[in-house]
Parts: structure tokens; C-alpha cells; sequence
């Protein structure tokens, strides 16, 4: 198997950046645009994409809102809209459901795909991938798009304006992706780009951990009023640039893999919350030593991700069956023998570890 590291064709960063999106789309070889998105984040950055694709000359074919879901049936529902319309560009808005959502509806329309996040919380919109669920908000599959996004468009200034919390969810899937990178490395495991994991998805994945500890703070008091600064920056390329190429081509492992069995235990807290959770779980499953989980600890705290399972609603009874569900989803990729009561013991201490640093 050999190394494999794939990228977007363009990402573009900055204050502003949406005022230019006609120049972005014009780069694209589209004539009928299917819009989708949440609806929070089509009022704050719609009426933008459609002057951008106006401006290149891009039909608005459909807009369609309220996406809130990633399920087959809202999937299927969108590719028929989408066929409906004619369209062959696909245009997501808004977070990770919307990326997702975005991803696989371009991909079965066969359709170019941009990608306007209005929130950085996940480092989904680089990639690939989608994550599908079933009706009851459980974890169903990962599905993959045949390429990276034709464009990724950030206008830091949209999301700098969005609440604090969400930069901070982002920040929490960032640290993961340090550890679930080396551990992949270090089994020979096969990455989500299809091959083994690269070097330079590595260094990414270890840039973006550096970037949260060092300037996570920092971007988070400036987004809540609303301020871009260097640090904002650094930290939403490092949740959406480094840390989405770290993944994908540097892999996943024990840190998703809590946050799903979490998740189908019936946690429906954000996906970073969980993620952040899960890497201190990940890291004392692999026998860690205790600076490095000590270290990931500080910065959870620091950028307020810190969490117990009784704020999660996960009780005694819940961590054999996330032990087990974890085991099944990524935990092989760790260089440990993990069990789940292996899993199941070290999420037990993720919680106790919190609580003590918060003195209960």
C-alpha cells in the first residue's frame, strides 16, 4: 500500500473572501447551481453565494434549506431536486451536516462541488467524506465523494460573527487529529484517502494540534466580538485546512471511534465536544504518558471543551456498548490490543480525570 495524500483543487481564506466568490465560481466549470444549506447560514451568507454565482455567470437553479440532516432519505430527496434542476454544480452552506450532505449529493449527481462554510467546527469540508446517519441520529457509514471539492471558500469574517462555541467544537476535532495520525502511522492502518498515511498529512495534523494550543484562547475571545485577528485565522485554517488534510490522508482512529460509540448510545452533544472527549480516552487506552494527556487535557480546558459523561447523559451502563461500538469503528487502527472494556475502562478515566481537574 502505498502513501496517498489528496487536497481540495482550491482553498480560499480571509476576511471578506465571499465578496469574491464570483471570481472563485467563474473558475469553475458550471452553468446551474444547486444551493443547499441550513437555515441560519443561508440568511447570513445566501444572499452572497448568489451574487457570486450571478457574477460568474452561474444559474441559481434551486436553493434549498432547512438541511439539518444526513440521512438516505433527506440524501435521496436532494438528488432528485438536484437532477430536477439540471444542475452540475452542487453548493453547500453552512456546517458539517451541510458539508456532508453537500459531498454526497455531488457525488451521486456527478456534479462539481463548492463548499462555503459559515462555521468552523468541523474539518469535514476539505474532504471527501460524508457521514450518514439513520433516522434515529445513530452513526450509519462514511461515504466518499470521488474527489475533493472543486473549491473551499472560508470568509473568516462570516465566521468570526457565528457564536464562539463552534470555533471551539472545531478546535476539539483539531486535536484529535494529531493523535489519530500518528496512530495510524504507526500500525501501517489504510486512510480515508485509500492508501497509507502520508508524511506530509503528518506534519499537517501535527501543525493544526500547535495552532489550537498555542492561539486557541486567543481566537476564541476574539470571536466573541466578532473580531478577526491573526489568531482567528491561524485557527480556522487549522480546523478546516490542516486538520481536514491531516485526516483524510493521515487517518482516523480511537478518537472518532469513542465519539461514535458515544454517539449511538444516544449522545446527540456536537461532534467536536465528543471528538476532544474521545482523545483523552484514545490516549489512555494507548498508555499515553501522562504529560501528553496532561497536555491535551490543559488545552481542552483552555478552550472549554471540557465535559464529564454525566453531562452527556452516559451512564455505567452505556460504556460496555460504546467499548464495544468503538471497537468496531476505528480502535484497530491504535497499536494497542483494544478491547472494549480496554475502551471502556479508559473512557471511565477520561471522566474521572475532568472531574478531579475541576476539583469534584
Amino acid at each position: 500500500m502505498h502513501r496517498r495524500f489528496v487536497s481540495p483543487r482550491a482553498y480560499v481564506q480571509g476576511a471578506g473572501a465571499l465578496d469574491d466568490a464570483g471570481a472563485e465560481f467563474d473558475r469553475l466549470d458550471a452553468d446551474r447551481a444547486y444551493v443547499l444549506g441550513g437555515d441560519t447560514a443561508l440568511v447570513t451568507a445566501g444572499d452572497a453565494v448568489s451574487a457570486g454565482l450571478a457574477d460568474a455567470g452561474v444559474e441559481l437553479a434551486h436553493t434549498a434549506s432547512a438541511v439539518d440532516r444526513c440521512t438516505d432519505s433527506v440524501l435521496d430527496d436532494h438528488v432528485d431536486a438536484a437532477a430536477a434542476a439540471g444542475a452540475d454544480l452542487v453548493v453547500g452552506v453552512g456546517g458539517g451536516v451541510a458539508m456532508d450532505v453537500a459531498t454526497a449529493v455531488a457525488d451521486r449527481a456527478d456534479a462539481e462541488l463548492a463548499v462555503v462554510p459559515t462555521i468552523a467546527s468541523t474539518d469535514a469540508p476539505t474532504s471527501t467524506v460524508a457521514v450518514v446517519y439513520d433516522d434515529a441520529g445513530n452513526f450509519r457509514e462514511v461515504r466518499y465523494r470521488d474527489r475533493n471539492p472543486e473549491l473551499v471558500l472560508v470568509d473568516t469574517a462570516v465566521v468570526a460573527g457565528a457564536p464562539a462555541r463552534f470555533l471551539a467544537y472545531g478546535m476539539g476535532d483539531a486535536v484529535a487529529t494529531r493523535f489519530e495520525a500518528e496512530a495510524v502511522a504507526a500500525t501501517g492502518g489504510r486512510t480515508d484517502a485509500d492508501g497509507a498515511s502520508s508524511f506530509a498529512a503528518r506534519a499537517l495534523a501535527e501543525e493544526a494540534y500547535r495552532r489550537v494550543r498555542e492561539h486557541g484562547p486567543d481566537a476564541l475571545a476574539a470571536v466573541r466580538r466578532d473580531a478577526v485577528t491573526p489568531a482567528v485565522e491561524r485557527v480556522v485554517e487549522a480546523n478546516t485546512l490542516l486538520s481536514g488534510l491531516g485526516f483524510e490522508s493521515g487517518g482516523t482512529a480511537g478518537a472518532h471511534a469513542v465519539q461514535i460509540g458515544l454517539t449511538n448510545a444516544g449522545v446527540r452533544e456536537p461532534h467536536g465536544l465528543l471528538v476532544g472527549f474521545g482523545t483523552v480516552a484514545e490516549l489512555l487506552a494507548r498508555d499515553a504518558g501522562p504529560d501528553v494527556v496532561s497536555e491535551v487535557l490543559d488545552v481542552l480546558f483552555d478552550i472549554g471543551l471540557d465535559v464529564t459523561l454525566a453531562e452527556l447523559g452516559v451512564d455505567e451502563d452505556d460504556l460496555t456498548a460504546v467499548g464495544e461500538v468503538a471497537c468496531e469503528h476505528g480502535m484497530g487502527l491504535e497499536p494497542v490490543d483494544a478491547s472494549p472494556r480496554r475502551v471502556a475502562d479508559a473512557v471511565r478515566t477520561a471522566d474521572e480525570l475532568v472531574r478531579e481537574r475541576r476539583g469534584e
